[in-house]
């Protein structure tokens, strides 16, 4: 019985995956936003793109939406957004993420081979101004770029906020806020996020 389950549940993530993957090809060519070779995407991600921004994502991409595609657990929906009319989100090839919030008023930038655990939220602007004044004339904060490098393992229902650089290689722990900058072969964990050790 068990195998058939397992048969069962990986052809429906096969089947939602071809159906997704065309849709999304298609769907996105009319939104402007690049796509490269071989994405697979099981569930369709919401993407909001301001007008004259742009959202780059790479080869073999795997981004997953549906809620029971990754089994640690998805939360919502892969939502990719734009904030300004220079805005960019690039993410690399061979990427993979579940059920991620990306929210970019001027730069976020995924380099290759990245993985960010289900219900990761990356952000480079606060959404609200600090000034209550301003606040309440319903403006945003100011923003500053992310970039997360090459191989960068992102645990599930990280926070990563403006301005943070992660180097190459590093490990984030689930559940970190990152606010900082956390160097190349680097395992860094907590609220706020440091680090805890070095890789080798």
């Amino acid at each position: 019985m068990d195998r058939i389950f397992h048969l069962w549940y990986y052809l429906r993530l096969w089947t939602s995956a071809a159906f997704c993957s065309a849709y999304c090809r298609v769907f996105y060519k009319f939104r402007r936003i690049k796509l490269g070779k071989k994405i697979v995407f099981i569930g369709v991600p919401f993407v909001y793109k301001f007008p004259g921004s742009t959202i780059i994502i790479g080869d073999n991409a795997e981004i997953r939406t549906s809620a029971t595609s990754n089994l640690i657990g998805i939360n919502r929906r892969t939502t990719l957004s734009t904030h300004h009319q220079n805005a960019q989100i690039k993410i690399g090839d061979n990427c993979g993420m579940s059920g991620v919030v990306i929210g970019a008023k001027e730069s976020i930038i995924i380099g290759n081979h990245a993985v960010i655990g289900a219900n990761v939220l990356i952000t480079d602007f606060d959404w609200h101004a600090i000034d209550a004044a301003a606040r309440n004339k319903g403006e945003s904060s100011k923003s500053r770029p992310v970039t997360i490098s090459d191989n960068v393992f992102i645990g599930t229902s990280t926070i990563i906020l403006k301005g943070v650089h992660i180097g190459e290689n590093a490990v984030i722990g689930a559940n970190s806020v990152v606010t900082t900058d956390i160097p190349a072969n680097v395992i860094a964990a907590g609220n706020p996020c440091k680090i805890v050790s070095k890789i080798k």
